[in-house]
């Protein structure tokens, strides 16, 4: 994973995101498959945990990719794992650890 600090983001301040993936998609299969190999490269992640486990696919996508595209938003964030994962509408996946996040809100 590289390291990405992200201006616009306050609780990117402290650079403690790293960027899984910065591919743009167009369709929800391009979506998910991105998705899904980006949480797989997390080490920590539990190999047998599924995308659907941890998240409303069918809410990511129409969040991600709605019809018509200007009621979408621009980012998603969960948690799987012990991470809390960050999906942007501009193809940036990224993730930190949860313990990471925690510290940087009560400062």
């Amino acid at each position: 994973m590289s390291e990405v600090f992200d201006p616009t983001s306050a609780s990117s301040s402290s650079g403690s995101w790293s960027v899984l993936t910065r591919e743009p998609w167009e369709t929800q299969d391009e979506l998910l498959v991105a998705l899904a190999d980006a949480v797989r490269g997390i080490d920590g992640i539990d190999d047998d945990l599924t995308l659907s486990d941890a998240v409303d696919i069918e809410a990511v996508i129409s969040a991600l990719l709605p019809d018509p595209r200007s009621r979408g938003v621009s980012e998603i964030r969960f948690e799987i794992d012990g991470y809390e994962i960050r999906i942007t509408r501009d193809g940036v996946i990224a993730a930190q650890s949860t313990s990471d996040a925690s510290k940087q809100h009560s400062v």
